[in-house]
């Protein structure tokens, strides 16, 4: 007889894919997986493969007696976050409640990793290769991106092409980081799993081919040594743990890899690697048990495209499963 495992997601509205293979991976482990999600609204995609708990915002100040009801009410053993605001209210969460686990590093690392200034100096001091940054009142090179240092999905994100238009802008560069801009580039984005000893399980990079509003909508896995060298530099750096995404740049004038920014918790993409071979939903959940989780290794060439598909709602808030016609 299969055994209960009780996942809530965080902002796992349109994680529909992730959520099925969640559930696919306890199956074949021994496990009935029930899947929730907390979302500010019940009509999310999400609702199709788990039940949706409603509740306030990541800055709400009643938040985590919102998470204790839901994880008590749910029996939940897992918490997986899937934005940003998500992964540090995980973290503490979790700290206050043992019961509880989830796949992310401590809250001083996570709030550092969403912090791109913070981020930007810890990385640096180790010598993990990074665009240069602008640390003059005034650039002395451009083009350079003005990105807010909180923001997320390419949201805020300036890119300036000379002096003037910088002077016009008035940027408070105490709210942004400024990077030199490299126009001929590659991005990649490498889906990595730190297990709780701190063991790297999986660095599985990808070649973003098109991006949609700041997430990947088409991504093939690639051969990318070096690159997975520069994510292994900078977890070890940082002490990251759990699922993390590394995202690097590659300026293809001159072949030179940088890392652009880390995201301490699944990415959207991270589908991709699950079908190349890098089982995440297995590492989460034998990384829940103690159980040690061998590295694995993503077969390249495989591509994941992403088409819409509709999830509709009646007027009383439920998924209407049967069509009209």
């Amino acid at each position: 007889m299969s055994q209960p495992l009780n996942v809530l997601m965080l902002g796992g509205a349109k994680r529909v894919s992730m959520a099925r293979l969640f559930v696919k991976t306890a199956a074949r482990l021994g496990y009935d997986a029930a899947m929730y999600s907390f979302e500010l609204g019940e009509d999310v995609p999400i609702a199709s493969v788990a039940e949706v708990i409603t509740g306030g915002r990541w800055s709400d100040p009643t938040l985590m007696t919102q998470f204790h009801h839901a994880c008590v009410d749910k029996h939940i053993d897992i918490i997986l976050p899937f934005v940003d605001g998500a992964v540090e209210v995980a973290a503490k969460y979790c700290q206050t409640n043992p019961q509880v686990w989830s796949p992310v590093s401590k809250p001083e690392v996570s709030r550092a990793m969403f912090d791109k200034k913070a981020a930007d100096d810890m990385l640096r001091a180790k010598d993990v290769p990074l665009p240069r940054v602008v640390d003059t009142p005034e650039p002395q090179f451009f083009p350079v991106i003005a990105k807010p240092r909180t923001g997320s999905a390419s949201k805020g994100i300036m890119v300036v092409d000379n002096i003037e238009q910088w002077r016009e802008m008035n940027l408070d560069t105490d709210r942004y980081i400024v990077q030199e801009y490299i126009r001929n580039r590659k991005e990649y984005t490498l889906d990595c799993y730190i297990d709780h000893r701190g063991n790297i399980s999986a660095i599985s990079p990808r070649l973003r081919l098109e991006v949609v509003g700041g997430e990947v909508s088409r991504t093939i896995t690639v051969h990318l040594p070096s690159g997975e060298d520069i994510a292994r530099r900078a977890i070890m750096a940082v002490g990251l743990r759990g699922a993390v995404t590394v995202q690097l740049i590659e300026n293809t004038d001159t072949g030179e890899l940088m890392l652009m920014e880390i995201n301490p918790r699944l990415g959207g993409g991270a589908v991709c690697s699950v079908y190349a071979g890098v089982d995440l939903p297995y590492m989460i959940i034998s990384d829940w048990l103690g159980h040690y989780v061998e590295y694995m290794v993503a077969t390249p060439d495989v591509e994941m495209t992403r088409y819409m598909q509709e999830v509709v709602f009646g007027p009383d808030r439920k998924e209407i499963l049967k069509s009209p016609l």
